[in-house]
Parts: C-alpha cells; structure tokens; sequence
C-alpha cells in the first residue's frame, strides 16, 4: 500500500489556514461592498439550513406523535412591534 492510500488525518494546522484565508476572503469582500455584514453572517451561520418553520421538539408519551414548535418570526418582530 502507498502512503497517499493511507489514512487521512485531520491537520489541524491546514484548517487554521483555510479559515484564516477564508475570513479574509470575507474581509475583501466587506471592503468591496460585495455583501453587506448581515449578508456575511447569514452565509457564515453553521446552521443556516435548518428548517426553523417546523422542529421536532419531545414526542407524546401517550400517542407517539412529535410534538411541533415554530420558530418563525412573527410579524412585526423585524421592527420590534409584535402583534
């Protein structure tokens, strides 16, 4: 077996890299006026793709069923007057 065949290990050193690179990747595009911070932190969230419209969050004891939450704003809840 040759040595690229091998195990891949995860290099700490090479992440801190790609995220150094990465934040001043972000940091161009912030001076270029590419994208506006909320823009950037929106795309930098980890969770960005969570469905946050219909979570899960205990299952009935009795029936089975999940029992669903929102976690949509309500409207009005951008300009702090909530209904």
């Amino acid at each position: 077996m040759r040595d690229e065949d091998g195990p891949k290990y995860f290099d700490f050193e090479e992440r801190q890299r790609q995220k150094a690179r990465a934040r001043q990747r972000d940091e161009e595009r912030l001076a270029r006026g590419e994208i506006s911070p909320a823009e950037l932190q929106h795309e930098n969230m980890p969770f960005r793709k969570l469905r946050r419209d219909k979570v899960a969050i205990y299952r009935n004891k009795k029936t089975g069923e999940f029992v669903w939450m929102s976690f949509e704003r309500k409207r009005g809840a951008e300009d702090g007057s909530e209904d």
